[in-house]
């Protein structure tokens, strides 16, 4: 029998090791090929400018954010951690000021990636989760009492382990509902929105990068919020309805 997963805080010793993770969990993600997409001839700088953006991921967020995870039993002998996952608190402020992306190595990705990497990142996924969560939570006046999911990866052979809902647990108890604040995350895989929905988050709005009717070049996700203590965000329908947002059939969500 396994042990219960054990949440811990990563620090930045941790950072090359946990962008690892995140690249081997979103191998077949949406977003994640979306932002590289330019780069798929050369499959080799491709690796290397979407782990270079995982860990200036990581590192602004261990700056500014927390970075917690389940490492794993053997994880001394693995190049990856299990389960990590990045957060925002209501205290981090901006991420993206001109100190915390130098520290954090975007300066690196930016001239690897070229300048149609840079559109992508810079512009259509950066630009794009910011204008869409200040319009999403411009609907209410507490909504700076808010946590941010910016991402939660788990590797295919720790899947179906539990570390999901320690991670989720730990937040819970230890910050988000001491302070009865909101949690706000974007799912980029419409069959995750059931999991996400067994701990109190509902759907309020899609998103997209790129253009919504290529039907290669773009990826969606879909805007879900926890209200305090797991309750139901009270704006919720006033959002859905502002925003046109139509909630994805059952038969999208295997």
């Amino acid at each position: 029998m396994s042990k219960p997963a054990k949440v811990e805080i990563l620090d930045f010793k941790d950072c090359k090791k946990a962008a690892r993770t995140l690249y081997k969990a979103f191998d077949d993600d949406n977003v994640a090929r979306y932002v590289s997409r330019h780069l798929e001839g050369n499959p080799e700088l491709k690796k290397r400018c979407d782990l270079l953006l995982y860990e200036a991921y990581v590192y602004s967020h261990m700056l500014k954010g927390l970075v917690v995870a389940v490492k794993g039993e053997n994880s001394e002998n693995s190049d990856t951690f299990e389960t990590v996952a990045l957060w925002t608190s209501p205290e981090t402020g901006y991420l993206e000021d001109y100190l915390t992306m130098l520290r954090s190595g975007y300066a690196s990705l930016a001239w690897l990636t070229g300048a149609e990497g840079r559109r992508r990142i810079f512009h259509d996924l950066f630009e794009t989760l910011k204008e869409n969560s200040d319009d999403i939570m411009s609907s209410d006046p507490d909504g700076e009492n808010m946590w941010v999911l910016v991402y939660l990866g788990t590797t295919p052979e720790a899947r179906g382990h539990g570390n999901v809902r320690a991670l989720f647990e730990y937040m819970f108890n230890e910050h988000i509902d001491l302070t009865n604040s909101l949690a706000y995350l974007e799912s980029s895989a419409l069959q995750n929105i059931p999991i996400y929905e067994k701990f109190g988050f509902r759907c309020v709005s899609d998103e997209w990068l790129g253009d919504k009717n290529d039907p290669v070049d773009t990826a969606r996700m879909d805007v879900m919020i926890r209200g305090p203590k797991g309750t139901t965000w009270k704006y919720l329908d006033e959002v859905r309805s502002r925003r046109g947002y139509e909630i994805p059939e059952a038969s999208k969500l295997r």
